[in-house]
């Protein structure tokens, strides 16, 4: 898996990711979840292997552009 970018949020209730990647299977997409805010590297990869799919067009709203999905 590849994670190209990430964007954190947080709250009261903590931090939550949402990240575009490329999964080893080839899907591209965007993938949402919480994290502990740790570690950046492993919080992403978490949230990419983990992650509940969020919508592409949500996704490229917010990353900006077309990224191929």
């Amino acid at each position: 898996m590849k994670v190209h970018n990430v964007m954190w949020f947080s709250s009261g209730k903590g931090l939550v990711g949402i990240v575009r990647a490329t999964q080893d299977d080839g899907e591209q997409g965007y993938w949402i979840a919480p994290a502990d805010g740790f570690n950046e590297v492993i919080d992403a990869n978490m949230v990419a292997a983990q992650g509940a799919k969020f919508p592409d067009a949500a996704g490229q709203a917010l990353f900006g552009g077309n990224h191929g999905n």
